[in-house]
């Protein structure tokens, strides 16, 4: 073998290497993206599970006619709902509610409400708006 060919190989392998090197980046970043992503969307979704728990919360509490806001006082519109008992039962989430409002018409209540949680350790946040019909 010359010293031509043994440049060529040198020049050969070093792209070669140079290719799998860009493919293994490529793998490792698809990986971690994957995983993080992944990561997003459970902390997502637990968040939109502590919000549906507390929008069952707060049907239970307007079907028993025990729903509070503000601390204790009559529901009105905008004010917080009283869910100290629920929050205090999941970890790891701040869950707030609030009453939008409520239309009562020939024995049928329609309440409106919104509910927040958020991961007390991340940026994800679910909010769950809804109505209920009473009759």
């Amino acid at each position: 073998m010359n010293q031509k060919e043994r440049g060529i190989a040198l020049i050969t392998t070093l792209l070669l290497g140079l290719i799998a090197l860009v493919i293994i980046a490529a793998l490792m970043f698809m990986l971690i993206t994957g995983t993080q992503v992944s990561g997003i969307g459970k902390r997502y979704s637990g968040a939109l599970e502590a919000a549906k728990g507390a929008s069952e919360y707060i049907i239970q509490k307007i079907l028993d006619g025990t729903i509070t806001c503000n601390g204790g006082a009559t529901c009105s519109a905008g004010l917080p709902i009283d869910l100290e008992s629920y929050v205090a039962s999941i970890p790891g989430y701040s869950i707030s509610a609030t009453y939008l409002g409520d239309i009562s018409s020939f024995g049928t209540y329609v309440y409106a409400i919104r509910v927040e949680a958020r991961g007390s350790s991340s940026q994800e946040r679910a909010v769950v708006e809804f109505v209920y019909r009473v009759e």
